[in-house]
């Protein structure tokens, strides 16, 4: 009795096996069908249609072409203004340093003594040396800087940085730097000051010592120089 069951249930799946495989080629078969009418569908030219009309899906290809293009267009303009900043700031930085003369000792002209300046580091355009000055020949902030070291004692020593203008007769102080010396202080003393300072296009800068007549300057590049850095 057992034994027909079992035999029973062996041919019951063995045909239950044979339908899954028939259904299966059928399936496979109508896959094949459908993927071949896709590929051909795909294959159509796009400017067939209906009355001469454009098929749909060329119509929506050329409605996204102008949104394309404008992306593109976009992503340069980011990329060309991301390459401007950069480039802005990779600049080399532009300075000039003047230090006192070693040739030449200080000259007395009237209430104020004047040092002679030669060049002692230079870059860039914007900003040169002529006729014992600084020009500058770009508007923007600088940093200026000056520093004169005295070898004589005295009640007060110092210096100004002032600027001159094409347009004004008179100069106008930028910069003042003063020190009191105490009687029985060392001989040797420095005055330094620096500030940043808004300039315009044929200013021109000048470092001088006033109603300091009779005070000794020292000459070494590390102890008297005056210079300019632009900050933009």
């Amino acid at each position: 009795m057992l034994y027909n069951s079992l035999l029973s249930i062996v041919a019951f799946l063995f045909c239950l096996s044979l339908f899954l495989v028939h259904r299966a080629s059928v399936l496979e078969n109508d896959f094949r069908k459908l993927q071949g009418d896709l590929i051909l569908q795909l294959n159509q030219p796009r400017s067939e249609g209906v009355n001469g009309k454009m098929a749909k899906t060329s119509e929506t290809r050329e409605d996204i072409k102008p949104s394309a293009f404008q992306k593109a267009q976009s992503s340069l303009k980011m990329s060309f203004m991301r390459e401007k900043r950069e480039e802005g700031r990779c600049r080399a930085p532009t300075f000039l340093q003047l230090t006192a003369c070693t040739n030449k000792q200080p000259d007395i002209r009237g209430n104020i003594t004047v040092i002679y300046w030669t060049v002692a580091a230079q870059q860039g355009n914007a900003i040169s040396q002529k006729e014992n000055r600084i020009f500058v020949q770009e508007d923007g902030y600088y940093l200026v800087f000056g520093q004169v070291t005295f070898k004589s004692p005295s009640t007060v020593v110092g210096h100004i940085i002032r600027s001159w203008s094409s347009t004004e007769t008179t100069s106008t102080e930028l910069l003042r730097c003063l020190q009191e010396v105490p009687a029985d202080a060392h001989p040797t003393n420095t005055c330094y000051t620096a500030g940043i300072v808004r300039l315009h296009r044929d200013n021109e800068l000048e470092l001088v010592v006033p109603y300091r007549q009779q005070a000794l300057i020292s000459t070494a590049a590390d102890s008297t120089f005056f210079g300019i850095m632009q900050l933009n």
